[in-house]
Order: C-alpha cells, then sequence, then structure tokens
C-alpha cells in the first residue's frame, strides 16, 4: 500500500514538475514575441525556449526579427541560438536580473539607403518612455524592470544590402555589461536601445567594403546579366531556325 503511495506521488510530482518545465518555456516565448513585437514596431518570432526553471539555464532558438517598412530583406536579425542564464528568484520580482545572454554566429543584415538604414530604423521605431536613464528604476512605469549583467554577440554574420550592392561584412565581437546596473534597473525598450545603439556603432566603425568593391561587385552583375540576356537571345533564335526548318 505504501509502495503505491509513493507511486502515486512520484507520478505526480512528475506531471508538476513537466508542467512548470513547459508553462515556463511557453511564458518566456510569448514574453520575447509579445515585448519585442510591440517594443520594435515589427514583427519578432521565436522558434522554441528551453530554459531551466531550477537554474534559469537555457536556450531561445530561432528568434527572427523582421526589417521594418520600407526595406527589402524580410529580416534584420536571425538568431539561430540563444544562450541565458536568469537569476530565477528575480522571476517575479519588480527587477529581472539576467545573469548573461550570449548570441554567437547571428546573421545580421544590415540595410543602408541615403540617409539612414533598418538598425537606425529600428532604434527609431523605439517609443520614448524608456529613454529615461539606465542607472535608476523609471518612475511612474508598471512594466518590470530588469538587469543585464552581461551581453555578448560572437562571430557575426553581417551582410550589407545597398541599393544592388550585397557585400559581406567582418564585424568584431559586442559585449556589453551591467545594461540598468550599477544599482539600478532599466526597462526593455531602453535595454533594446543601448543594444542596437552600440551594434550601429560598430558597424559605422567596421570594414566597409571601398567603392572599388562595390563599383566590381556592380560590374560583375552587370555582365552576369549580359551573359544571360546573350544566352538567352541565342536560344531564341536556335529555336526559331529548327521551326523554319
Amino acid at each position: 500500500m505504501i509502495k503505491k503511495i509513493l507511486i502515486s506521488v512520484v507520478f505526480l510530482l512528475l506531471i508538476v514538475v513537466g508542467g512548470v518545465y513547459f508553462y515556463f518555456d511557453a511564458l518566456v516565448k510569448s514574453g520575447v514575441e509579445v515585448a519585442g513585437s510591440s517594443v520594435l514596431g515589427t514583427a519578432v518570432t521565436v522558434e522554441g525556449v528551453s530554459i531551466s526553471p531550477l537554474n534559469g539555464q537555457g536556450d531561445i532558438s530561432g528568434l527572427r526579427v523582421e526589417n521594418p517598412e520600407g526595406y527589402n530583406s524580410q529580416y534584420a536579425f536571425e538568431l539561430d541560438s540563444v544562450s541565458v542564464s536568469i537569476n530565477m528568484g528575480s522571476v517575479f520580482s519588480d527587477v529581472l536580473e539576467i545573469d548573461s545572454i550570449t548570441i554567437v554566429q547571428p546573421t545580421i543584415t544590415y540595410e543602408t539607403k541615403i540617409t539612414t538604414d533598418n538598425i537606425r530604423a529600428l532604434l527609431a521605431n523605439l517609443p520614448e518612455s524608456g529613454a529615461a536613464s539606465s542607472g535608476s528604476a523609471e518612475s511612474g512605469e508598471d512594466s518590470q524592470q530588469l538587469v543585464i549583467h552581461e551581453l555578448r554577440i560572437l562571430d557575426s554574420q553581417l551582410n550589407l544590402v545597398a541599393a544592388v550592392v550585397t557585400a559581406p561584412i567582418v564585424l568584431t565581437d559586442i559585449e556589453i555589461r551591467d545594461i540598468g546596473g550599477e544599482g539600478g534597473s532599466t526597462s526593455a525598450v531602453n535595454a533594446v536601445r543601448v543594444v542596437l545603439a552600440e551594434l550601429s556603432r560598430s558597424i559605422l566603425n567596421s570594414d566597409l567594403p571601398s567603392l572599388d568593391l562595390l563599383r566590381e561587385s556592380v560590374e560583375e552583375r552587370i555582365e552576369d546579366g549580359a551573359q544571360k540576356v546573350e544566352e538567352a537571345v541565342e536560344d531564341l533564335g536556335g529555336r526559331l531556325r529548327g521551326l523554319l526548318n
């Protein structure tokens, strides 16, 4: 009898623990998508979340941020895997404490126009209410504040898109510490602003393709296009000759 009771208790505990895992992962997934889309003014989607509610460590997979309106590329950011470490004791407190966020080999599309680019367009989409100092909590704001002790963006795959030209860019690793730290906190809006601003600075300070390289890329595309047109004309001529014969 006692054995049956113990088995039943263990079974119930497994159900409860499994439910907690599923609920927490679903909560994080929904939070990233809803809050991210609201903050950036464009669609943010997540394929999956696997974070332990016991130690707060895990991964967010397939995170995609669509480009703002007016840009041709579908996505500004494609993050296949984001490793996170959360202080679980802070989840239901006023300030969420994130020990670390590590993004490895994200695909970043930098689409630039004459006076602006998609990264600055995303920055412009951010609500002004998040503009308060990152050193203290913003008064009058009901949303949960946060602190990010360490954020790293490593081995970025960055593509430049400008008019008819596309080119890869070598981007140095980005490391930001204590977003909203030093005894204070900040909003999600301001945390995103800090990260996007640092990313924009990193891109603008990187080794952008020279004019000669861009010119060569355009010339190659023109030559490729001309070759394809010539081949198509020859093929059409051959078909017509076949019909006449």
